[in-house]
């Protein structure tokens, strides 16, 4: 990929992401970092993060750049150094009303998720939030999801922040020389798509050979099929507004879970997930014959240290929503994710890659023809769930005491459920439309249940012991 100083052209992924964006689905992402500044002894003020960010940006490439479209090549537009920067431009803060628990800041998110980014100026935004309960603050970054994925947002909350005691370096940002012109934007990417003509055949061949890696696969009685997936009332015809709502079950107890059924964490929680979505769906009078489907993200590289950019392929597996038991429910939605994650990496990540570099635009305009439309649909739900760190990480003499990540509701699945375990917690995201996902926290209250009756199941039948662990759900 050819660069100029200061300037890189759209990757296929970051590209879908760009183009997802309408009036009535924004496509960024909320990242929220609760604060505890008792150790500092006065709150963190807005004049403050104006004048310590900058000395940090350089970290994050895309904090300093805007998107810059070459004449008729809108669908993969630049990534250029904006000239124009000012830290200033992208803060703001806000104060909460009494008591300033979890529902006021969660109104509040509610907002902010529907808030869309200026395409004039880099794509992020910081809102510091005051009035939490017991003195905290919060601070909520808007980025959007074409310039992080979810490792990378991970990676950026690591590198901007230490463990107690730490300092974190100073990296200020670094400006271009030199600019390129329209024209030499508009050079670049016709060369590029020539090489893009001339590459077909080989996108063709990687095509049909990931097509039999997963026709081969022994596990395909394990993965839904793409476009099968029968509508519920998670998959209900929506609009512009967006609600969320965050809580936290214990990992420790989903560990102890996955350890006495022999399965990973990722599984035993989505089984507990299944469990939340199977009451949500029988008392809203769903038909719980049929299997859900969720679809989540595989990272590349998990190693990676990347602060930027979308190197994730989806897969699908059966949430077992069609299961009473809540054992058995999670023994078999475990197999399932387990089943789509091999075959994800199996087939690798190349197509993904690929394909989204040719198609940056036709995918979003059939999603947006198809999405209320379609009478099979990818999927239920989506998911995400990330390991973060064991201990809380620090700020100067600010605690982050809290990180809780809120990604994309869009149709036609507008219920996505974030995960991230964050010490000793898994702290929950989740964001959906009113109409698919009425009472959000509702729904995260089912999880908790979820978790107490699979731990009951496995403890009367002798596979578990042990109370759970009480945290604040």
């Amino acid at each position: 990929m050819e660069r100029f100083s200061g300037s890189e052209r759209f990757s296929g992924p970051d590209a879908l992401m760009f183009n997802m964006e309408t009036p009535t689905t924004p496509m960024h992402t909320l990242k929220v970092a609760i604060l505890d500044t008792r150790r500092r002894g006065r709150p963190v003020t807005l004049g403050e993060l104006v004048d310590v960010l900058p000395d940090y940006l350089g970290m994050f490439p895309r904090a300093t750049q805007r998107v810059q479209c070459a004449p008729g090549r809108k669908a993969r537009p630049f990534w250029v150094a904006d000239e124009d920067f000012d830290v200033a431009d992208h803060l703001d803060e806000i104060s909460l009303p009494a008591p300033g628990g979890r529902a006021q800041l969660d109104a509040a998110l509610s907002e902010l998720a529907v808030h869309q980014l200026d395409r004039s100026r880099a794509l992020w935004a910081l809102t510091l939030v005051h009035g939490l309960a017991g003195g905290r603050q919060a601070v909520v970054v808007r980025v959007h999801h074409a310039v992080a994925d979810g490792l990378a947002a991970l990676n950026t909350l690591m590198a901007a922040t230490s463990e107690e005691g730490g300092v974190v370096e100073v990296a200020p940002v670094r400006r271009p020389h030199t600019l390129p012109s329209r024209a030499d934007l508009t050079r670049s990417a016709r060369r590029e798509s020539r090489s893009l003509l001339a590459a077909i055949p080989r996108v063709m061949s990687t095509f049909a050979r990931a097509a039999r890696i997963a026709s081969d696969t022994d596990a395909a009685e394990h993965i839904p099929r793409p476009l099968t997936v029968r509508r519920t009332s998670f998959n209900t015809p929506s609009g512009g507004e967006r609600v969320c709502a965050s809580g936290g079950i214990p990992l420790a107890d989903v560990q102890r879970i996955a350890v006495a059924l022999g399965t990973t964490v990722n599984g035993a929680l989505h089984g507990i997930i299944a469990g939340a979505m199977r009451s949500e769906l029988a008392d809203r009078g769903d038909d719980l014959t049929h299997r859900s489907v969720t679809v989540f993200g595989v990272c590349r590289d998990l190693a990676s240290t990347r602060t930027r950019g979308n190197e994730i392929a989806t897969a699908a597996a059966y949430m077992r929503t069609d299961i009473a038991d809540p054992v058995e429910r999670i023994t078999a939605t475990a197999e399932s994710c387990a089943a789509a994650v091999g075959r994800r990496k199996k087939v690798g990540f190349e197509m993904t890659d690929r394909m989204s570099t040719y198609t940056g635009r036709l995918a979003p305009t059939f999603r947006n023809l198809a999405a209320h439309r379609a009478p099979r649909i990818m999927n239920t739900i989506t998911t995400a769930n990330m390991a973060g760190p064991r201990q809380t990480r620090w700020v100067g003499g600010v605690e982050v005491i809290d990180w809780i990540s809120f990604a994309l509701a869009i149709a036609p699945a507008d219920v996505n459920l974030t995960t991230y375990s964050y010490a000793g917690t898994l702290s929950m995201g989740l964001i959906a439309t009113p109409e698919s996902m009425p009472d959000p926290h509702r729904f995260l209250r089912r999880v908790a249940e979820s978790l107490d009756e699979v731990h009951a199941a496995l403890s009367d039948r002798g596979l578990l012991g042990g109370d759970l662990v009480r945290g604040d759900r």
